[in-house]
């Protein structure tokens, strides 16, 4: 007499197998996300902003020389809900007119900005320039008789962002900061610090 009787400890089995199965499945899934490395999309990049309270603190043009001191303040926004966003091989070019005319390049320290958080890259560039390069000098004198002169700000920089379960690779961006107008004297050969105020702030244009 053939026997129907089915052990329950097979259904558990089963029940058991398909769990740890389905367990497998999910840490495999978790890990290969988390170990991933994804491209920054253009709507996720961070904010650049350059804070209204720059100055410049001297300008000087003599003939074909021109000598200039700036202060200016870059605010890196993490906007979005990147645990962590990372900057390194940081640095900044200070143009006049075109991008290709720069005047001074300064390298900056690598940061890390946090979730919906800022941090805050502070130059102060100087000019020094004894030959008409350009002709910036002629420029500036030109312009700075209407009262307000306009540089240009490209920072440079490798950017990754981390999440808690993704993280990108390390992309090279390009953040524009122009026009930067500064309020200056009418003077042909000298201004003051009280004179030469930013006179607005701007949110810079980023592209890889």
């Amino acid at each position: 007499m053939s026997s129907n009787y089915h052990h329950p400890s097979c259904d558990i089995c089963i029940f058991f197998f398909c769990v740890l199965s389905a367990f497998g499945c999910i840490i495999g899934l978790v890990f290969v996300i988390t170990d991933s490395e994804t491209t920054t999309p253009f709507s996720d990049l961070p904010i650049f902003q350059v804070n209204r309270v720059g100055a410049l603190n001297s300008l000087t043009v003599n003939g074909t020389q021109i000598t200039a001191e700036f202060d200016i303040s870059v605010f890196a926004y993490n906007h979005k809900t990147y645990s962590r966003a990372y900057y390194k091989a940081v640095s900044a070019d200070l143009f006049y007119g075109g991008e290709g005319l720069v005047l001074n390049r300064t390298s900056l320290p690598s940061f890390t900005t946090h979730s919906k958080s800022a941090s805050v890259m502070k130059m102060t560039p100087s000019v020094n320039i004894s030959e008409d390069f350009g002709g910036v000098a002629s420029d500036v004198a030109l312009r700075r008789k209407d009262g307000r002169v306009e540089f240009g700000l490209i920072v440079s920089t490798l950017f990754k962002y981390k999440n808690r379960f993704s993280h990108s690779d390390w992309t090279s961006l390009k953040v524009v900061c122009n026009p930067l107008k500064f309020a200056v004297s009418r003077n042909v050969y000298n201004t003051t610090t009280s004179h030469g105020v930013l006179l607005e702030g701007l949110t810079c244009t980023s592209t890889y």
